[in-house]
């Protein structure tokens, strides 16, 4: 538990921002995950509300089943088989189990062929040893076309469309319409390390967010986002989770869009980049600085394409007041107007940190964040 400290007060200093660059591994030998997924059969579909209780898509619960998770349904089949490259697994055969046709592999197109490339044929190329064109299904894996092969529709089980992705915008692209709930995937990039269970708000403003942050006001995680502290990071469905850092780099490189919210209609929408904005000056509280919002929304008032100063650093960064936290007091820190929800007026309580939540002072009859049991939620697209 995080006790709401004595407002500490910063006088100077802005920040830095760190820019991502992007990466895609490829996984031939592709592995079902035997964990928790959504699958496309007896699901609900949620709302836009990351934050508060969505029906996950076809799972028995959080992974943990810890107190603050989110309801699920349907269970997860371990023994559900693919097959990946030449492997046959329970009755699943690939295209290796066709004989070629007669003269398949000479360099000239039969009627009974659908390509020869002759010596070129081979099962990870365009045209496979049967002379037949590869395509996704097919039970084999084309080299840089295709990232694994389950011979499944199920775009929750970590492989869509051949396709191994690493963000929920990816597993949109490729299943239009599919719902909010868990989905595995492959958020810490390339190496060996296993698919893990992410959460996807599919439908707020067009769907495809991944939730890499959920920390409530009751007990909250109460560090800047540029901190690697891994909570929960195999339930996502926890009220107090977060992707580790490394996961986080990789949902960024995949991304250009973040969203804040604790469940109501105050949110924060701005730019990715931003994520681990304050890390070039970690460990102190006199870590803030302007971030431009495409959208800034706080009880009935909405802003838009504004730069607000913002605090990055929380109370157990050294008993600063709020993790992302935005402060009226603190604006004329970054030579920005002291009133920016009312021209020229103070819209909220003196030194309340309007989105943490872990603030030192709080607004709970005008803010969502700090409404008793919000939990605040942190999404990129």
């Amino acid at each position: 538990m995080v006790t709401h400290a004595v407002r500490w007060r910063a006088s100077t200093g802005i920040v830095a921002v760190a820019a991502l660059t992007g990466c895609l591994d490829r996984n031939p030998e592709f592995e079902e995950p035997q964990l928790p997924t959504a699958s496309g059969s007896g699901s609900t579909t949620t709302t836009g509300d990351p934050t508060v209780d969505p029906t996950s898509q076809g799972t028995t619960g959080s992974p943990t089943a810890a107190s603050g998770s989110e309801s699920a349904t349907t269970a997860f089949d371990p023994t559900d088989k693919l097959t990946t490259g030449m492997t046959t697994t329970d009755g699943l055969t690939t295209g290796m189990t066709t004989m070629p046709p007669a003269g398949c592999g000479d360099g000239v197109l039969t009627p009974d062929e659908e390509c020869d490339d002759g010596p070129l044929n081979a099962d990870t190329a365009a045209c496979t040893s049967t002379c037949k064109l590869a395509k996704c299904g097919d039970g084999l894996i084309q080299t840089d076309v295709e990232y694994c092969e389950d011979l499944n529709d199920d775009p929750a089980d970590g492989c869509v469309k051949c396709f191994e992705p690493h963000v929920c915008k990816e597993v949109l692209d490729r299943a239009p319409g599919v719902p909010s709930g868990l989905y595995v995937m492959d958020p810490d990039g390339p190496g060996p390390g296993p698919l893990v269970p992410v959460y996807c708000d599919m439908t707020l403003k067009g769907g495809g967010w991944t939730r890499v942050e959920r920390s409530p006001f009751a007990d909250p995680i109460a560090r800047a986002l540029f901190e690697d502290v891994e909570v929960n990071y195999a339930d996502p469905t926890n009220s107090r989770y977060r992707m580790g850092k490394a996961a986080m780099v990789v949902v960024g490189q995949h991304s250009n869009e973040m969203w804040i919210e604790c469940g109501g209609v105050d949110h924060l929408w701005t730019d990715s980049e931003f994520l681990f904005a304050g890390e070039d000056n970690p460990n102190s509280c006199v870590n803030y600085g302007k971030v431009l919002y495409k959208e800034a929304q706080l009880s009935d008032i909405v802003l838009t394409d504004v730069e607000l100063c913002t605090g990055f650093t929380g109370f157990l960064d050294g008993e600063c007041p709020g993790a992302w936290r935005i402060d009226e007091q603190e604006q004329e820190l970054c030579a920005l107007s002291s009133t920016p929800w009312m021209d020229g007026q103070m819209f909220t309580t003196l030194y309340s940190d309007i989105f943490a939540v872990d603030p030192s002072v709080v607004e709970p009859e005008l803010h969502d964040c700090h409404k008793p049991g919000a939990i605040r939620a942190v999404l990129l697209r």
